[in-house]
Order: C-alpha cells, then sequence, then structure tokens
C-alpha cells in the first residue's frame, strides 16, 4: 500500500461521511459507513496473486509418479456406468484404424463396408466410433486388433504360448 492510496481512501471516507451528515443521517451511522468505506478503499489496494498456488513450495515429482497416458486412459473407463472416455475410444480407434488400413480397408469408404466384416466383428466400427461408447465395446475393439496382425494380411497371426503357473497339479493339454 502507498501513502498515496491510504490518504486517498481515507478521504472517501470523510467524503462519505460528511455527504451522510449531510442529509441528517445521526453520528453512529455516519461513522459506521465512513469507517467501512475506508476499509474496502484500504482492501482494495491488496494485490491478491492471479494463482492461488503461486507461492506453494514447488515439490519435484518423481518420474514414476507422473501420471502416464496409460493411466489417463485407465481413468477414461467409467465403471459405474460401463462407459469409455473418449481419450480412449479415440486411440483404440486410431490404432484399429491402422490395422484396417494396413489390410487395405478404409472403415470410413462406403465402398469398403462389406470387407469390414470379414476382419472385424459386425458393428464393432460403428460402436468404437457412436456416441456413449461402452468398455465392452473397446474391448471388443481391442480383441479385434489383436486378432489383425500388423505384419501383412497374407500371412497367419502367429498363436503366442502363454505359459501356465504351475500349482503342483497337471493341467488338460492346450489346443
Amino acid at each position: 500500500m502507498t501513502v498515496r492510496r491510504t490518504l486517498v481512501a481515507a478521504g472517501a471516507a470523510v467524503l462519505v461521511a460528511l455527504a451522510l451528515l449531510g442529509f441528517g443521517f445521526t453520528w453512529p451511522f455516519v461513522i459506521a459507513w465512513g469507517l467501512l468505506i475506508g476499509a474496502v478503499g484500504l482492501l482494495a489496494q491488496l494485490a491478491m496473486p492471479l494463482e492461488p498456488g503461486f507461492d506453494a513450495p514447488r515439490i519435484d515429482v518423481e518420474p514414476d509418479r507422473r501420471p502416464t497416458e496409460i493411466s489417463r486412459m485407465a481413468w477414461a473407463l467409467n465403471t459405474h456406468t460401463g462407459i469409455a472416455g473418449a481419450q480412449i475410444t479415440r486411440r483404440v480407434g486410431v490404432i484399429l484404424r491402422q490395422r484396417l488400413m494396413r489390410h487395405g480397408v478404409d472403415p470410413d469408404d462406403p465402398a469398403h463396408r462389406d470387407r469390414l466384416p470379414r476382419l472385424i466383428d459386425p458393428g464393432v466400427w460403428e460402436r468404437l466410433t457412436g456416441p456413449e461408447t461402452t468398455i465392452v465395446d473397446v474391448e471388443r475393439a481391442l480383441d479385434a486388433i489383436d486378432r489383425l496382425d500388423p505384419t501383412s494380411p497374407d500371412e497367419p497371426s502367429p498363436r503366442l504360448h502363454v505359459p501356465t503357473p504351475d500349482h503342483g497339479r497337471p493341467s488338460p493339454p492346450r489346443p
């Protein structure tokens, strides 16, 4: 606060008090309003920061605690309503489009619509790009992405053998 601004606030308080006194108000009312105007004038001089945490201490975040794209996409899944957020549907849609394009199918081209159900389940693309995509729709699209091998459309997709943990009991043979 500067002295000049403080004197201006005090002068405004005196002027308001004199004006109210001239209109015939009682002394307690004039003093209260004069003090109120003076306080508002003094408070108006305070400099408030634009950002509430500008003076907060800066704490470095460990690299493993920073939010990642995977965690942001996981938070985009609402398990209570079953709706998938735009971030994950957009990401899965881009990957599915790339895999389909490698097979020579543009999902948005009406001429390729008849070839689309041969590569992915019917309705997967429409549900993924439509409104209110559900988590089940995203899972179906991810399954379709897994089935579309990224190498080439002519080569058969190699099946990965995932070893099952040995719990001391024999497991049935896998087909």
